[in-house]
């Protein structure tokens, strides 16, 4: 069952969600989804970064941007 995290990033707030399989990590934003293995960080405190990291994807990915 996933886990519900959020972040601030800027003033504002972003939800997530995490969820454990053995040590691998999901984490879920919106459309997109990151897993990773985790070993020594707690899996709480990895997803929170993951997280910011996908909401970095997409606020840099322009709307329109297509293939090149």
């Amino acid at each position: 069952m996933p886990t519900p995290i959020e972040i601030e990033i800027e003033g504002k707030t972003y939800k997530g969600s995490y969820e454990t399989d053995g040590h691998l990590l999901t984490t879920r934003y919106r459309m997109q989804a990151m897993t990773d293995e985790v070993r020594s960080t707690a899996p709480a405190i990895a997803a929170r970064g993951m997280l910011a990291r996908l909401v970095r994807l997409e606020h840099d990915t322009p709307a329109d941007a297509g293939p090149h």
